[in-house]
């Protein structure tokens, strides 16, 4: 028996970690079945689930970083070897060959004649009308045939316009071929004003890119001299790039002799680049090259 005014505790069991309230007006006590431990320790547990999954979010986040870093080591290595691999490699894009030979003996264009392919049609379209019943509702048989006969002659008029622009590029065709024979005539002969012309006209070196600044040359005796003034060694890298097994980027100073190496290997490039176009576009058989360029001389300044 329990005092007047006391009640007897309630005591509720949990199987989980959910949790039902009611309201009651007497003690009430709560355990936990089945887990073996109270309060402290299920905040014990929370707090090491929650650091467990911060360390892990902080691993992912390291690992991001990491993948990142080996990417861009890796594209950084890829950038510098493709451009060291351009310096040397420049004779390999040559301009398309031009055959001579073939265009000193290019055909006459062939005269255009007088068509009459838009009157064909019209012509034919209106021989096969008929008048019909349900051109009422086109505006009548007799608007239809207007029209028609309006084609015939517009068609007329498109045909001689057609001829006249036929004609005019005619002209200009033969114009062009003839100038074009001539100078391959011209050029098979080893005139030096024809070969000047062309090296002039192709613009094959404007000073920009990796060839240099400008090419300079001179014909004598049907021989061209290119002169190209490439540019100085500052347009080799003086570093060299790697990617670690860790996956970092290392950088470090060129040798001087690998330096000078990768330099001559560049004009080399050049020298056979210039020499290489020049006999595509021209029809000779030697093409001297002299590469020039401006360096600064460190120790004497």
């Amino acid at each position: 028996m329990l005092p007047a005014g006391r009640h007897r505790p309630a005591i509720v069991f949990a199987d989980s970690c959910f949790a039902a309230t009611a309201r009651c007006d007497y003690p009430l006590i709560i355990g936990m079945r089945g887990f073996g431990m109270g309060w402290k320790g299920t905040l014990r547990s929370v707090t090491a689930a929650a650091r467990a999954a911060e360390r892990e979010a902080q691993r992912r986040h390291k690992q991001a970083l990491k993948d990142q870093m080996v990417a861009e080591a890796a594209e950084a290595v890829e950038d510098w070897e493709q451009y060291v691999e351009t310096l040397v490699s420049i004779h390999r894009n040559l301009v398309d060959p031009i055959n001579w030979h073939k265009t000193a003996g290019l055909p006459k264009p062939v005269e255009p004649s007088r068509q009459s392919t838009h009157q064909d049609a019209a012509r034919d379209a209106l021989k096969k009308f008929r008048p019909s019943l349900f051109h009422i509702f086109q505006g009548g048989s007799a608007r239809l045939r207007k029209k028609l006969e309006d084609a015939l002659a517009q068609a007329s008029k498109l045909d001689e316009r057609e001829y006249e622009q036929a004609k005019a590029q005619y002209s200009e065709a033969v114009t062009e071929r003839e100038a074009d024979t001539e100078l391959a005539r011209r050029l098979l002969n080893g005139e030096a004003e024809a070969l000047l012309e062309v090296i002039q006209e192709s613009k094959l070196f404007d000073g920009e890119g990796l060839v240099g600044s400008a090419v300079a040359f001179s014909i004598s005796d049907g021989l061209v001299h290119a002169r190209p003034e490439v540019h100085s060694d500052d347009i080799v890298p003086n570093f060299r790039r790697k990617q670690l097994a860790s996956g970092r980027l290392s950088e470090t100073d060129m040798p001087v002799g690998q330096f000078n190496e990768l330099y001559q290997d560049y004009v080399a490039s050049v020298a056979l680049k210039v020499a290489g176009d020049f006999l595509r576009i021209l029809p000779v058989n030697e093409v001297y090259v002299t590469c020039m360029t401006q360096m600064l001389n460190t120790q004497t300044g």
